[in-house]
C-alpha cells in the first residue's frame, strides 16, 4: 500500500477513534516503526489532526486559539525541545524580555544563569524567582486570567525605557501579514519589545500557521531567529526574509 493510500485511511481511523497512536498505525497497516513515524509526519501536513505524546489525535477545530491553561501539556516533547533550544540563546549577564507561553515557560523553569529577565507572564515570574542567580521584573497591570498575563499603560511606558539583549515572544498564530495574538494589549507589549530589542526571537510550533488570531504584535522582518518544531513547507518559509534564521527542533516520533 503507497503512503497516500495509508494517509487516507487514517483520516477515516482518525474519524471514527479522535485519537491514534503509532502502535496502532503499525498494526493497522503492519508497516514499521520508521514508516509509521514518517507517515505521521506527512499526515499532520494536512492541518486535521494535532501530535500527542506518542500518535496524533483529531483536531476539532483547527483555527480555534486555546487558553494558557488548556495549551499546557500539549505537544511536550516537541516544546521542550525548543525549550532548549532557547535556553542556548540566552548568555550570561544579557538582559532579557520571555513572552507568555507554554514553550517558554519551560525555558524559565530551566534556565540557570545569571541574568535579567523582564516578563508579563505570572508563570515566568514564579518559576523564574526559584533562582537567585536570576533579577526578576514582573511587568504588573490588569491580570488577564484566561492566559495569565499582566497589562497597563505604564509597563508600556516602562519598556519604553529598557534595551533588551534579546526578547522571546510567542505567538497565537503565524498569518502571511506576521505574528498575531487573540489579545489586543498583548499583541501592544509585542509591538513595545520588539522595538527594544537588539534581537528578537521568535518561539512557535508548526501548527500556528493553521490558526487565526486578530491583533499583530511583530512583522517577519522584525524575526532575527525563529524556532520551530517542524521543517515549513515553501509557502511559510517565503514569509521570512534572509535575515531571519530558522532553526528546526523536530521531536522524533
Amino acid at each position: 500500500m503507497y503512503q497516500e493510500e495509508r494517509i487516507q485511511q487514517m483520516q477515516q481511523l482518525l474519524e471514527e477513534r479522535k485519537r491514534l497512536s503509532k502502535k496502532e498505525i503499525m498494526e493497522v497497516f503492519q508497516i514499521s516503526s520508521d514508516t509509521a513515524r514518517r507517515d505521521i509526519l506527512e499526515f499532520l501536513k494536512t492541518g486535521t489532526a494535532v501530535r500527542t505524546h506518542g500518535g496524533i489525535m483529531l483536531a476539532e477545530d483547527r483555527t480555534k486559539i486555546l487558553s494558557f491553561g488548556e495549551r499546557t501539556g500539549m505537544h511536550k516533547p516537541e516544546k521542550e525541545k525548543m525549550a532548549e533550544r532557547v535556553l542556548e540563546e540566552i548568555t550570561e549577564d544579557s538582559t532579557l524580555f520571555l513572552d507568555v507561553s507554554t514553550t517558554l515557560l519551560l525555558a524559565a523553569q530551566k534556565l540557570n544563569k545569571k541574568c535579567t529577565v523582564y516578563t508579563h507572564s505570572l508563570d515566568n515570574a514564579f518559576a523564574l524567582g526559584m533562582n537567585p542567580k536570576i533579577k526578576v521584573h514582573l511587568l504588573g497591570g490588569e491580570y488577564n486570567h484566561e492566559d495569565r498575563f499582566f497589562f497597563s499603560v505604564r509597563s508600556l511606558e516602562e519598556i519604553d525605557s529598557i534595551k533588551f539583549d534579546i526578547c522571546f515572544i510567542g505567538a497565537a498564530s503565524l498569518e502571511k501579514e506576521g505574528v498575531f495574538f487573540k489579545e489586543a494589549n498583548n499583541a501592544l507589549i509585542k509591538q513595545k519589545v520588539v522595538k527594544q530589542s537588539r534581537q528578537v526571537v521568535l518561539v512557535a510550533e508548526n501548527q500556528k500557521f493553521s490558526k487565526e488570531a486578530q491583533y499583530k504584535g511583530a512583522n517577519y522582518q522584525d524575526i532575527d531567529c525563529f524556532i520551530t518544531d517542524e521543517v515549513l513547507v515553501p509557502k511559510h518559509q517565503a514569509y521570512f526574509g534572509d535575515q531571519t534564521e530558522i532553526i528546526f527542533e523536530e521531536e522524533t516520533v
